[in-house]
């Protein structure tokens, strides 16, 4: 199977307005995934949260804190991107990530995620948040002090990663 990273520029979204906002700016994208188990990658969270905190060193930033309600949102949108098949801030029902949030109780005050779908590892997926300008925007915004990072991977074909970020 070719590697692959599915890491869309659109893909990448750090708010300051309302949901409507990102219904207007965001759409989704189709994915052609086979049908196969999906389960969570704890470990690869783990990876991606030491990546993005490195990361945040190297430009001389603090390190963000998980949080389980965040992470909990990422994996349940991951998840659910992988059963229908999409990838995408705006899912194909309208629900933004943002609706998302506040239906979990968080307060939608900043907000941004980044996703990400790979055929690859962690690492590649990391190194492709990286070199978007937006994801790496999001990933070094100073005003970004939590994270949530949920990895669903589905059967052998691949891991999607996402990332949501609180801050005040």
């Amino acid at each position: 199977m070719t590697r692959r990273l599915f890491n869309i520029a659109a893909l990448s979204l750090g708010v300051f307005g309302s949901p409507a906002f990102a219904r207007e700016t965001e759409s989704w994208e189709r994915l052609d995934l086979p049908t196969a188990p999906l389960f969570d990658a704890p470990g690869l969270e783990t990876e991606m949260l030491d990546d993005l905190n490195a990361e945040r060193r190297r430009h001389d930033r603090a390190p963000l804190t998980l949080d389980a309600r965040l992470s909990a949102v990422a994996r349940t949108y991951a998840r659910e991107m992988l059963r229908e098949r999409f990838i995408g801030h705006v899912a194909p029902n309208g629900t933004t990530f943002i609706e998302r949030l506040q239906r979990a109780g968080l307060p939608a005050t900043y907000m941004g995620e980044n996703l990400a779908y790979t055929t690859g590892d962690e690492n590649q997926a990391f190194t492709h948040l990286v070199a978007s300008p937006g994801h790496l925007a999001n990933m070094l915004n100073t005003r970004f002090t939590i994270v949530g990072i949920g990895a669903i991977a589905i059967g052998i074909y691949g891991t999607m990663y996402v990332q949501e970020f609180e801050g005040d």
